[in-house]
C-alpha cells in the first residue's frame, strides 16, 4: 500500500501493490513520469514513504539501516558513477580485498576483459574524472563486471541501456542475460522499451503511479 509524492499533496505512487518471489525476474516498464525510478529510489531508502511499507524477507527496509540493505542490492544505473581510479578499482569497488583473478573473471564475463588488457596499463588505467576516458558502452561493462563481483541477491537496471546506440545495447544486453544465467538473484529491470525486458519472468506495465498491467511477455 505505498504512497508517495515529492509533493505530498501530488502523490506519484497510489496505493501501490507489487509482490516479486526470491529469485524472479520482472521487468517494469511505463511512460516517463509513470513512478518506475520512484519506486527504486523507494527500494533503496533514498525516500520514505508517506505511506505504507516495504518489505524483504519478511523485515521492514525501514527496520534496516541503509549500509545494511544496499549491501544485499546491486544497482547498474543509467548513468554510471565511476572513480577517478583503476579500472580494477572500480570493477573491485564492493568488496576490500579482492584478488585480481576474480575482478578479470568478473570482467569477462561482462565482454570487457579484451578491451582492458589492449590498453597500455591493462586494470591500472584510471578511467578519469566520473569515468570520462571511457565510452558509454564501456562504463556500462564496467558497471555490470561489478555487479557480478558483488553477487547480491537482489539486482536492480535502471534504464541500464536507454542511452547507448541499438548496436552497443544488444551486446550489453547480451552481457546482463550472461550475468542473469549465472546469478539466482531477485531482478528488478526498468526500461523504456519491452524488447529490452521480454525475457524476463513477468513485466509490470505502470501508469500514473499505479500498476495496469502484470504478466508475461506474451
Amino acid at each position: 500500500n505505498i504512497k508517495y509524492g515529492y509533493d505530498i499533496d501530488k502523490p506519484v505512487l497510489h496505493d501501490l501493490n507489487l509482490h516479486i518471489k526470491p529469485g524472479e525476474k520482472i521487468g517494469i516498464v511505463g511512460n516517463s513520469g509513470a513512478g518506475k525510478s520512484t519506486l527504486i529510489s523507494l527500494l533503496l531508502k533514498n525516500f520514505k514513504a508517506q505511506q505504507g511499507d516495504i518489505i524483504i524477507d519478511n523485515q521492514s527496509i525501514y527496520n534496516a539501516d541503509s549500509d545494511s540493505l544496499r549491501a544485499q542490492i546491486a544497482l547498474i544505473p543509467q548513468d554510471i558513477m565511476l572513480f577517478h581510479r583503476s579500472i580494477a578499482d572500480n570493477i573491485g569497488y564492493a568488496h576490500e580485498n579482492i584478488a585480481q583473478t576474480a575482478i578479470e573473471q568478473a570482467a569477462k564475463a561482462a565482454n570487457i576483459h579484451e578491451f582492458i588488457n589492449g590498453l597500455p596499463d591493462k586494470y591500472d588505467t584510471l578511467v578519469g574524472e566520473r569515468g570520462v576516458k571511457l565510452s558509454g558502452g564501456q562504463r556500462q561493462r564496467i558497471a555490470i563486471a561489478r555487479a557480478i563481483l558483488k553477487k547480491s541477491p537482489i539486482l536492480i537496471l535502471d534504464e541500464a541501456t536507454s542511452s547507448l546506440d541499438s548496436e552497443t545495447e544488444q551486446e550489453i544486453q547480451n552481457s546482463i542475460s550472461t550475468m542473469l544465467e549465472k546469478n539466482n538473484a531477485t531482478v528488478i529491470a526498468v526500461a523504456h522499451r519491452l524488447s529490452t525486458i521480454k525475457h524476463l519472468d513477468r513485466i509490470i506495465v505502470m501508469t500514473d503511479g499505479k500498476i495496469i498491467e502484470d504478466g508475461s511477455f506474451a
